[in-house]
């Protein structure tokens, strides 16, 4: 028959303390994680998910007669959790992530490269910052709304800066107006684009009448050159 379901003083050590049994253990596992988890959220910040990892050892240690005191140490999010007992005394160690997490966008759906991405391809969830750390993010659907996927995206992936891109709304060779501002004044000015452009960028023109080169910006409003 299993020692647990016995539950006799099996082992003696040379402390003098027995092999607990097994409702024993599971008491001195559950007071060990919910001290852990505690201290760990006591210091995380808001949002933040805490994993505790094995804390099955703290079964076999002699039930604690006093308050259970922890201390946390190394880098976040994975640290080093040292839970001590004063009577009998002993210190039980076990490893803690507190990850701080942050609503994101992510691909809803397969993307391919080149989509036009739309509000149905997106979808936003709280996700773990480490899985994004270092990279641009969006929080916002509508800030990709509308952009060019410029590689495949898998459903559930985090879509980043380098991941889309705003759409070519100027090609090369393309009559278009230029709205000119000058000290409230605005002008219009019919050119070539001699660039392609997305929103955003500054590209080279020629005007029509005048044969003269000049750069002004694609902007979501059309391409506008501003003088003051």
């Amino acid at each position: 028959m299993s020692i647990w379901r016995l539950c006799f003083p099996a082992l003696l050590l040379a402390s003098g303390w027995t092999a607990p049994c097994r409702a024993e253990a599971m008491q001195g596992q559950r007071q060990v994680a919910q001290a852990v988890r505690h201290a760990a959220l006591a210091l995380a910040p808001p949002g933040a998910n805490i994993h505790l990892g094995p804390v099955d050892g703290a079964g076999s240690m002699p039930a604690c007669t006093t308050p259970l005191s922890v201390t946390l140490s190394g880098d976040a999010p994975y640290e080093q959790a040292a839970v001590r007992c004063n009577a009998p005394v002993w210190t039980f160690y076990t490893t803690v992530t507190v990850a701080q997490s942050e609503t994101v966008v992510l691909a809803a759906r397969p993307i391919a490269a080149g989509q036009t991405i739309t509000p149905a391809d997106l979808m936003v969830k709280p996700m773990p910052v480490q899985d994004f750390a270092g990279r641009q993010i969006y929080t916002n659907p509508a800030e990709i709304n509308g952009t060019n996927a410029i590689m495949s995206l898998s459903t559930g992936m985090i879509i980043t800066q380098n991941d889309v891109q705003a759409p070519q709304v100027v090609k090369a060779g393309q009559l278009v107006t230029v709205h000119v501002y000058s000290g409230g004044v605005i002008l219009e000015v019919n050119a070539t684009a001699d660039q392609s452009g997305r929103i955003g960028d500054t590209i080279l023109l020629t005007n029509q009448s005048s044969g003269r080169r000049f750069t002004a910006q694609v902007t979501s409003h059309g391409v506008e050159m501003r003088l003051d």
